[in-house]
């Protein structure tokens, strides 16, 4: 389970909470997950699908909120930062990935 440095939240009360079932592989009623490869691959799935399915295994949490509407608006908050980072559109896994 891999995280970016600076994991965008929205919606979430206690984070502790969500990031601690996360990391123990308990999906979390209604938590949606953006996750990012640094081959610029990038989605939105449910908790419960991120966890059970091994191909995201390798990939890393940019982003974590409750909804799916939100997680639609969290994902448009990530794209509206690489803009304000001038990164290309091909490089926004990537960056996040290397950010420190």
């Amino acid at each position: 389970m891999n995280f970016i440095d600076n994991v965008f939240v929205s919606g979430i009360d206690d984070i502790e909470t969500v990031v601690y079932s996360i990391k123990r592989n308990i999906p979390v009623f209604n938590l949606y997950i953006i996750a990012v490869s640094s081959n610029n691959n990038g989605v939105i799935l449910l908790s419960s699908e991120f966890l059970k399915n091994d191909k995201y295994k390798n990939m890393y949490i940019a982003g974590m909120c409750f909804g799916k509407y939100r997680a639609y608006k969290l994902y448009s908050e990530i794209v509206a930062y690489a803009i304000s980072q001038k990164w290309e559109s091909s490089q926004i896994g990537q960056k996040l990935i290397e950010e420190k």
